[in-house]
């Protein structure tokens, strides 16, 4: 059941259907940004959007493709596109001022690379603060065995949205006046959000307009959750329904069961569950951690009667735990090796001033952190502040091995949430040579200064001059 909306999922869907039945294309796919308009609870707003020229969002492809995409900037400002999680050459990773130059209006960028991996990523902005305004996209990448009349494959986006100007929150946060933003004094702890959004959307949609996708009964199905917000963490509620969760940030893990999952900004998560029998419809809700808002989309069998949701619960969702977390194990760990280097990782801030830091060094003033090719490396996150931190590594998998001096034998992840004053550890191989972007993954929180980048020990790439602020 396709609903009409200028930000329509639909296309992408419709596409999918074809996408075994296609022969691959030496012709490199064109991904345009561009401006486009979204009715959110009957009022309109202007936003961006990743798309191919024929409506697609996003991208869908296989493990063993090759990469061959060009980025079309339509929009009137300087913009850059991130690969997020991807295992890539470090010059394709899309981040401006770091792997390569800002893609300017009107411009284009080639990328072209080899799919080393299967599963449930992302794309979006690596440029100032438009990822606030949802340009944003699923990346899919299934693996070359899987047949179209398998287990229906399903993806449910998450956004959060806000009719402001993403500056004018950012300028709001640095204010000392708390009356102006959503900061509380320093002699208290902070809020869980430092944002309060409009709306929550799963594939841009609101729950006054859900994406109903339609299902068969007794057929199992896929769910590929993406938390592509910019600084809200989710619940994901199943209802009466129990799934087996199947894979995390791209990587499978042993499955665990349950009806209430988290996922936190920038992360994924697969689950795997069988439509009951019979006629019925079932939501798939995603509560922001810290609010009452709540979205979702609704998979229901056919003539099924689609129930009225509230986009707005009557208790307030509950902060996030290392519950979930600590039970996560990967599917194809990292082999045993010893630690050849330890990197510590403090993060830091300044909430009257809302400046945050990495070792005392707020972006782009920074110390990278070294590391050399072929080390087994663990990186310690230290978080000495009151707001959780989403910590993304570009370019590589870790394992997380320890939280709180808990020792795991933990999921293989490409983000990890750091919740406030704890310690998580977790060792990656370097073996993928580069300069890399380590950062939190709250938009504000990296905007204002958390971010980093891991170098390599000798490699030569280029260099570019960042500039203090990027708008």
């Amino acid at each position: 059941m396709c609903q009409t909306i200028l930000f329509s999922v639909c296309a992408f869907f419709a596409w999918f259907s074809h996408l075994y039945a296609t022969e691959p294309s030496s012709q490199p796919i064109v991904l345009q940004v561009q401006e486009r308009d979204i009715v959110v609870n009957g009022k309109k707003s202007q936003v961006y959007a990743i798309v191919q020229p024929n409506g697609t969002q996003g991208l869908f492809l296989k493990k063993g493709d090759q990469f061959n995409v060009v980025v079309e900037n339509r929009i009137p400002h300087p913009t850059g596109i991130h690969w997020h999680g991807l295992i890539l050459p470090n010059n394709q990773d899309g981040v401006p001022y770091v792997t390569q130059p800002p893609i300017l209006p009107g411009e284009q960028y080639a990328y072209n690379f080899l799919l080393i991996q299967a599963g449930s990523f992302w794309m979006h902005a690596h440029y100032g603060l438009q990822e606030q305004k949802l340009l944003t996209a699923p990346l899919i990448l299934y693996e070359p065995s899987q047949q179209q009349n398998e287990t229906q494959d399903i993806v449910m986006f998450l956004s959060d949205f806000t009719f402001k100007n993403p500056l004018a929150i950012f300028q709001e946060l640095q204010t000392q006046h708390a009356g102006m933003s959503s900061m509380k004094p320093m002699d208290m702890k902070a809020d869980l959000n430092d944002v309060q959004y409009d709306a929550f959307l799963a594939n841009w949609r609101t729950l006054s307009d859900p994406d109903v996708i339609q299902v068969t009964p007794n057929r199992e199905v896929r769910v590929r959750v993406i938390n592509g917000s910019s600084s809200t963490n989710f619940f994901i509620d199943l209802g009466h329904l129990v799934g087996e969760v199947i894979a995390i940030d791209g990587s499978d893990i042993l499955p665990i069961r349950g009806s209430h999952f988290e996922v936190a900004v920038a992360q994924r998560l697969d689950f795997r569950l069988k439509i009951p029998s019979g006629k019925g419809s079932y939501p798939i809700l995603a509560r922001g951690e810290g609010t009452q808002l709540q979205t979702g989309l609704i998979l229901a069998t056919p003539e099924a009667r689609i129930p009225s949701l509230p986009e707005k619960r009557e208790k307030t969702a509950k902060a996030f735990s290392y519950k979930q977390e600590r039970i996560l194990k990967a599917k194809d760990p990292l082999p045993q090796k010893a630690i050849d280097r330890r990197v510590l990782v403090n993060l830091e801030g300044d909430m009257m001033k809302y400046i945050w830091t990495i070792n005392n060094k707020a972006w782009p003033d920074h110390t990278p952190l070294m590391v050399k090719q072929g080390e087994r490396v663990e990186l310690v996150f230290v978080n000495k502040t009151d707001m959780s931190h989403p910590m993304h590594l570009h370019g590589h998998a870790f394992q997380v091995t320890e939280i709180n001096g808990q020792v795991l034998q933990g999921a293989l992840r490409d983000t990890i949430l750091v919740l406030p004053k704890s310690t998580v550890k977790v060792q990656f191989d370097a073996n993928n040579p580069g300069v890399w972007p380590l950062h939190c993954h709250n938009l504000y929180h990296q905007y204002a200064g958390m971010m980093t980048t891991l170098n390599y020990e000798g490699f030569k790439g280029p260099t570019f001059k960042i500039p203090k602020e990027e708008h």
